[in-house]
């Protein structure tokens, strides 16, 4: 067994079984999870034995290391499957984001996770990879040894001579010790003592390479996984295969495969010399460790950028443009031991990447469950019913929109919608216009829905709770006072709840954006998110431009700095363009089944509408401004949002609504539409 780690980390899901050796690398640098997949017919102590320590070389640079032990091995029960590869993948991912969110120092600053896979392994990595690598904050991925080839079956023979034994033996013949270990004059015969050679090897798992070696296999990988990938690739073989004998064999499949990685933006392949498929156990081992190392050099280079020392001042890595968006656990704030973490990692998201997961969020399941049913209840309600409550019966802005009516960047978003807020009266006469954006909500009739109201109040005030506890939150990661911006909100505040349905567009098509709701930013001070069913649509743009998804994470929140609060800190914190995107693709399951409307619900945490820029006199620590970059998004699809603060943030935010609700707009603001609409088009000329 390996026996360098801090820490055994068993796991189990969807009837598969394995476990994590985790050692904990310099805690105060922060660098990437390095995650190691061993191959098949192998056990962790591949990675970690007396003869070569892949994770005493990693840790020695001061990187966590996490080496996975697979379904099947080392004590893991045998899969059932027939598919253990592709039943393996989904579960690899959920633990590996388990052990990065939950113990890995990388989480603090979104470091992020390079993966290292050998044989089999290697094809799980690129697959974790390719399947994951817009939920899990992936650097690269190195792969040594995984050559899949079509229209051959390696290992097995052809029938089976023990077909009630799940596992095979590689007949020990000068040929498998050359496919292998290479040519005896390569070996290092140190590392082939029966003792240790019985800790790394044992025999594998005939299903998972019967799946490895189908056709069906070899096209998910070569056809699918490798030309999904978008982070650098590492693609590594030896000169003596499995599945070839010498470089002049290997040369045309191993140049048909890297040709394979056609959106990787960087692939660095080789053939190593003098070596076979288990090329760690060669006596050229240190040109493989020699690779592997630069490779993560100049991943860490890309990704971060460091001070003198190897970090900065606050150990908080600076990006100029987020790949993936973090995920943050609430739990940790209430401890005072994990809270200065938290804060960290907070104070990392709100300043880099402007968008975040909140997981533990202190909502109850059935708060949430009961809410999300009657919301899902209300849009089933015969269209009279809900046009009772249409939003142009409102100069409040609150009430039913109908599908296509809410425009966004000059265009109409296709999306039906209700909006809630914190029930408030209406302002007086006297009062400023703007103020017209505080006022009583339309209900439903009760004899309709009549749990509707209590269910929605009261995950309104669970909300209402976590929002005022983040005022506070975020103030410290931003290492000032915990009430700094409390001068910043009325009392009682009016936070606004929005409830989306987006039904799947009529004859749209494969790989076609449709906009659900245009690029924009938010108005608020933050937006608390819950996607209410599994569709991806959610996209985030980072500062070079790119659309990342934001795939929902059962159990979490997402939450997203608004303009109101990018504005209070002098652009130190983030306000990201962000979109719906009603790509065909994104209502359809795995296998290819509808998953009908997509449901989001999202709350919105207002400021003071007085607030101007006059009245914003905080004062930002230097050592905090310094961590913002010049390099800033430079999509900007709301023409009236720029001017916001010309006056104050209701004047900005009422120009919002009217440009968004026209025919609100049409009946209650007139003269207002007129000059907002005008603006819109003197700025998209």
């Amino acid at each position: 067994m390996a026996t360098t780690f801090d820490e055994k980390i068993p796991f189990e899901k969807n009837g598969l079984q394995l476990y994590g050796l985790f050692k904990r690398g310099d805690q105060d640098r922060a660098l990437p999870l390095v995650v190691l997949l061993h191959g098949g017919g192998t056990t962790a102590a591949y990675f970690d034995n007396s003869a070569v320590s892949v994770v005493q070389n990693f840790h020695s640079l001061g990187h966590d290391v996490l080496n996975i032990s697979r379904p099947g091995y080392a004590g893991n029960a045998i899969p059932a499957s027939e598919k253990p590869m592709t039943d393996s993948i989904p579960v690899f991912i959920d633990f590996i984001e388990k052990v990065y969110t939950e113990k890995s120092s990388a989480r603090h600053c979104n470091g992020g996770i390079v993966l290292f896979g050998h044989s089999l392994g290697g094809a799980f990595s690129l697959s974790i990879t390719a399947e994951a690598q817009d939920r899990l904050p992936l650097l690269g991925v190195s792969a040594l040894g995984c050559a899949p080839v079509p229209d051959r079956k390696i290992l097995l023979v052809d029938p089976d001579p023990e077909p009630s034994n799940p596992r095979y033996v590689v007949e020990t013949n000068p040929e498998n010790i050359r496919k292998f270990m290479g040519e005896v004059e390569w070996l290092n015969l140190d590392a082939l003592e029966p003792e240790l050679v019985a800790q790394v090897f044992e025999p594998g798992i005939k299903s998972e390479i019967r799946e490895f070696s189908s056709d069906e296999f070899y096209d998910y990988l070569v056809n699918r996984v490798y030309p999904a990938i978008r982070v650098p690739v590492q693609y590594l073989c030896a000169e003596s295969e499995i599945v070839w004998g010498n470089e002049k064999e290997a040369r045309p499949i191993f140049d048909n495969l890297v040709s394979r990685f056609t959106n990787a933006p960087e692939v660095d392949s080789a053939i190593l010399p003098r070596g076979g498929h288990n090329y760690e156990f060669s006596l050229n081992a240190g040109t493989l460790w020699e690779k592997r190392k630069t490779f993560l050099k100049k991943l860490i280079n890309k990704a971060a950028s460091f001070s003198s020392n190897g970090a900065t001042t606050n150990n908080i890595v600076k990006e100029g443009a987020f790949t993936s968006v973090p995920v943050i656990d609430y739990a940790e704030a209430a401890s005072p031991s994990t809270r200065p973490a938290f804060l960290k990692a907070l104070k990392a998201a709100i300043v880099n990447v402007g968008f975040f997961y909140l997981k533990n969020t202190g909502v109850p399941d059935d708060v949430q469950s009961e809410f999300t049913k009657q919301s899902i209840a209300l849009f089933n309600l015969p269209l009279e019913k809900k046009l009772e409550i249409e939003m142009v019966n409102s100069k409040h802005f609150l009430g039913y929109a109908r599908l296509g009516q809410e425009i966004t960047a000059l265009k109409n978003d296709y999306r039906e919608q209700f909006d809630f807020a914190t029930e408030l009266p209406a302002p007086g006469p006297e009062e400023p216009l703007y103020r017209n954006l505080r006022g009583p909500n339309q209900w439903p009739d009760p004899k309709a829905l009549p749990h509707f109201r209590a269910a929605i109040e009261s995950y309104m005030d669970h909300i209402d709770k976590l929002a005022e506890s983040f005022k506070s939150l975020v103030a410290e990661a931003l290492d000032l006072p915990p009430t700094a911006f409390d001068q910043f909100f009325d009392y009682p505040q009016q936070n606004k709840l929005k409830l989306i349905k987006y039904p799947e567009p009529i004859n749209s098509k494969a790989n076609e954006d449709v906009q659900g709701v245009g690029p924009h930013k938010d108005s608020c001070f933050l937006t608390f998110l819950m996607q209410g069913t599994p569709h991806t649509g959610l996209e985030v743009q980072n500062k070079a431009g790119t659309w990342l998804p934001v795939k929902p994470i059962p159990g979490t929140l997402v939450i997203n700095i608004g303009r109101a609060l990018e504005a209070i800190t002098g652009g130190v914190c983030t306000a990201t363009t962000h979109r719906v995107n009603l790509r065909a693709e994104n209502y359809k399951d795995a296998q290819g089944n509808s998953l009908g409307p997509r449901y989001s619900f999202a709350i919105f945490q207002g400021v003071s509408l007085d607030l101007g820029m006059e009245k914003i006199n905080i004062s930002i620590p230097q050592h905090i401004k310094d961590l913002v970059k010049d390099e800033k998004v430079r999509s900007d699809a709301e023409a009236t949002f720029n001017q916001m603060f010309n006056g104050n943030i209701g004047e900005g935010t009422l120009i919002a609504r009217i440009t968004s609700h026209q025919d609100v707009a049409q009946r209650w603001y007139p003269g207002l539409l007129a000059q907002a609409l005008q603006a819109q088009k003197d700025k998209y000329q």
